[in-house]
């Protein structure tokens, strides 16, 4: 189901799956945008367009956009019963510049209605030259929503979807009944031209993705086409329970790191790899059902596959140190600057791994599709100097006596006195990676101390 979890990929320019979380600047024109004292309502007229600025609080009344600038609400963002909001799936900051929209920063909690639909952060997994960087700083809470989409969003609370979907379309396992010609995509997804694509449309769905959540993450009684959690990071615990998709792999997690307990009950279809080729689920509490220690399922779920605990425990993943060297910097490419005055960059770089750990080359191959060798990142230069990024390596690697394929996702920040820290997620299971199937893994690292252009690696990897 990756090509429908790609539905907002309007004009891809990298191949690859980029998230993070940095910092907003205050932009000059939230200057010319709303005053601060005041709240703000849009209920759909005049394109439904809301503007740059800062506001007190914020209702979703109709079918409503934010394609550039920076928006922050200092208070609450409500998406009213029937509304619809689509922060992402649009061209954007500006027309004529890099393709990202809005950056939306809410102080308070976002609440979705019954039958509503969000769709928050984009990065270039989902068309978008760079990463939005949105971020929620209490909790975000949908009951009976139609859809709730996050990718690369920092939530500080709870994340709280209960109830609601468009409804399983022709029901398990039928596959086709998303798409099939007598489908009703439903409004208000129908009225969004960036969701509903295609002769039948692109059917509704929940997932999250590449996102931060500080507290838990529960997802009970969706009925969907297609619903997910992947590369998500939790402090908290993790739900999915009582959910059904029409899709007979649409009930995917993998590559997700959960502080507290993992549990998947009473899903139809159960909680599976699919056909993402994630990593295995790391967990620092216990994880039981579905997604239980000891479950070993197909990844992917059908064709050539290799079997795979769905989730391990933190705590059996062995610690290792290493270093990540960047031998060249084979090229560099400025997609401009944003309305928010952010600059797009785009860097390609030859590394190697070295250490205790994972070793190995990671090498841009001249004439290969962007991104899907060596490293790519994403940067995004903040009005004050300081960086965010998020960045796809694969590698070539040996561990533990085995070689193989590995993927790794890092997401940090660099200060305006050139300091970088972050964390990455080895992202990538199945058949592709080789010796190196069954490896899951996570990891810090930090430019302190190291000379310029390497890294030091605190790794937490295991075989399962």
């Amino acid at each position: 189901m990756k090509a429908l979890r790609r539905f907002l990929a309007l004009s891809v320019t990298l191949s690859v799956m980029l998230i993070g979380a940095g910092t907003v600047s205050a932009s000059p024109l939230l200057a010319k945008a709303a005053d601060t004292d005041k709240s703000y309502t849009c209920d759909g007229h005049r394109g439904g367009i809301v503007p740059p600025g800062i506001y007190k609080s914020m209702t979703i009344a109709g079918v409503c956009y934010m394609p550039a600038g920076t928006i922050v609400v200092r208070g609450n963002l409500t998406v009213a019963p029937g509304a619809l909001l689509d922060a992402a799936a649009t061209l954007g900051d500006p027309a004529a510049g890099p393709i990202l929209p809005a950056t939306v920063v809410v102080g308070g909690n976002v609440t979705v209605g019954r039958g509503a639909v969000l769709v928050l952060g984009c990065s270039p997994a989902g068309g978008c030259e760079g990463v939005t960087y949105d971020r929620i700083e209490g909790n975000l809470t949908a009951i009976k929503s139609q859809a709730v989409l996050m990718q690369g969003v920092s939530i500080g609370g709870d994340a709280t979807v209960r109830g609601g979907g468009g409804g399983v379309i022709g029901g398990p396992p039928n596959s086709g009944g998303c798409f099939a010609p007598t489908s009703r995509i439903p409004k208000p997804w129908s009225e969004d031209p960036a969701l509903s694509q295609g002769p039948n449309g692109t059917p509704q769905y929940t997932d999250f993705e590449d996102s931060t959540i500080g507290g838990n993450l529960t997802v009970i009684g969706v009925r969907t086409c297609f619903l997910a959690s992947f590369r998500d990071r939790v402090g908290g615990d993790v739900t999915f329970a009582g959910n059904a998709t029409s899709d007979p792999d649409g009930m995917e997690l993998g590559s997700n790191l959960i502080g507290g307990n993992l549990g998947c009950f009473a899903n139809v279809p159960a909680a599976q790899f699919g056909d993402s080729f994630a990593a295995p689920n790391m967990v620092r509490g216990s994880a039981l059902g579905e997604c239980g220690f000891n479950v070993v399922l197909r990844n992917p779920s059908t064709g050539p596959s290799v079997r795979e605990h769905i989730s391990v425990r933190t705590s059996s993943l062995r610690e290792f140190s290493g270093r990540h060297t960047q031998t060249a910097s084979v090229a560099s490419i400025d997609l401009g600057t944003t309305a928010s005055g952010a600059e797009l960059l785009v860097a390609l770089n030859n590394v190697i791994l070295t250490g205790a750990g994972l070793r190995g080359a990671i090498t841009v191959v001249p004439n290969s599709p962007l991104g899907s060798t060596g490293e790519a990142v994403a940067i995004t230069v903040h009005p004050h100097g300081s960086q965010s990024f998020v960045a796809f390596d694969k590698c070539q690697c040996r561990f533990d006596g085995r070689a193989g394929m590995v993927a790794i996702e890092a997401y940090g920040s660099t200060s305006a006195g050139g300091a970088t820290y972050g964390m990455f997620l080895v992202t990538s299971g199945g058949v592709n990676g080789g010796g190196l199937a069954t490896l899951a893994g996570y990891g810090t690292f930090t430019s302190v101390g190291e000379p310029s252009g390497t890294l030091r690696l605190t790794e937490h990897l295991g075989l399962t």
